[in-house]
């Protein structure tokens, strides 16, 4: 997922003469579902009481809720490439991009420690 949010930016940064037709980029169909899978696995680690997991999701899906819910109403989603432009907000979308890869993969490695050591200890 992160890797086509990456190419995304990568698009819009050598193709600045071309942002308004990129405005049906691949933003619009990966925000959501990111919120609402985060936000469902943060309600299920506090279901199951595993505390430090819910702690450690919680900052993320917090800010996940927040981005999409603080979109301007002119905007077309959270990355409108017009306004990456206008603003200058490349590289603070890019920084946001590559924290979220890092989170995603320290949980990835985390639940896989998880699981490999449910499986030894049954």
């Amino acid at each position: 997922m992160h890797q086509n949010c990456g190419g995304f930016f990568f698009n819009v940064d050598y193709n600045s003469r071309h942002a308004v037709p990129q405005r049906s980029g691949l933003h619009t169909p990966w925000v959501i579902p990111e919120l609402i899978g985060h936000a469902i696995v943060t309600v299920l680690m506090l279901i199951s009481l595993h505390w430090f997991i819910f702690l450690l999701n919680l900052p993320v899906a917090t800010w996940n809720i927040y981005r999409f819910i603080m979109v301007p109403s002119g905007n077309m989603g959270v990355f409108d490439p017009t306004e990456i432009h206008n603003r200058g907000q490349l590289k603070s979308h890019m920084k946001e991009a590559m924290i979220k890869l890092g989170f995603h993969l320290l949980c990835f490695f985390m639940y896989l420690y998880s699981m490999i050591l449910a499986l030894i200890n049954d």
